[in-house]
């Protein structure tokens, strides 16, 4: 099934760059310059990849994207601008797949949208088998190919691109202490500025979707000045 982006952004060229990179691959895209023109495709399309603008005329990027994370798991891109990087880091921290930085690459853009298709493709399909399982701990099964993890009780958890990413980072490496820096470089595959707050985000979240036993600490273990460790 062609998945479906809405694209959300008051520049008329990023709007085309994004819409004729994304449908040479396949992909039906449907730009949307104002906020009131966003929410009223988003009623009428099933939306499967949202690409949001942190920096809007008439809104704010960043509240759509809390707003869209409390009301359902689809994947979320946002767009900012080189000056307000730091807005993107602030999507991870409420619930954005990925952040990317404008002017825009185009097969950068090809390959963050791809892999957050991926899980949302993942996530929607029932497959009657369930994929290799990599890693077990209380229950919990991680397949790192599938990008998926499930519960005691066979339910998939549903995590964005980030929060897998980091507890594959944490999992590939268990035992070892990673620094927010180490794992600011593993989810995003390349050295971004480091924001503290980004990763405890992650791991806050993390913690809230695959809870321990009750009475047991969590499976990611905070070492004070120095990072976090996996010990599932």
């Amino acid at each position: 099934m062609t998945p479906c982006i809405l694209v959300l952004d008051d520049e008329a060229s990023v709007l085309k760059l994004v819409q004729e990179t994304l449908e040479e691959r396949g992909c039906r895209v449907i730009p949307a310059r104002t906020l009131p023109q966003f929410r009223k495709i988003d009623a009428e399309e099933a939306v499967d990849l949202y690409v949001i603008a942190t920096t809007l005329a008439n809104g704010n990027g960043l509240s759509l994207v809390r707003e869209l994370r409390q009301a359902s798991d689809r994947g979320i891109i946002l767009l900012s601008d080189r000056r307000n990087e730091g807005d993107g880091l602030h999507g991870l921290e409420i619930g954005a797949d990925d952040a990317l930085v404008k002017p825009l690459r185009q097969r950068e853009l090809v390959a963050r949208v791809t892999a957050v298709l991926r899980r949302t493709g993942k996530a929607a399909a029932a497959a009657p088998v369930r994929p290799r399982i990599d890693h077990e701990f209380e229950g919990y099964a991680v397949s790192l190919v599938a990008r998926q993890v499930w519960n005691a009780d066979g339910q998939e958890i549903a995590l964005t691109t980030s929060e897998f990413e980091l507890l594959a980072a944490l999992i590939a490496h268990r035992g070892q202490v990673l620094s927010r820096d180490q794992i600011m470089n593993a989810i995003k595959g390349r050295q971004w500025e480091s924001y503290d707050r980004v990763v405890d985000g992650i791991i806050s979240r993390l913690r809230r979707k695959i809870p321990p036993k009750k009475g047991r600490p969590p499976f990611i273990r905070t070492v004070h000045g120095v990072g976090y460790t996996f010990t599932g």
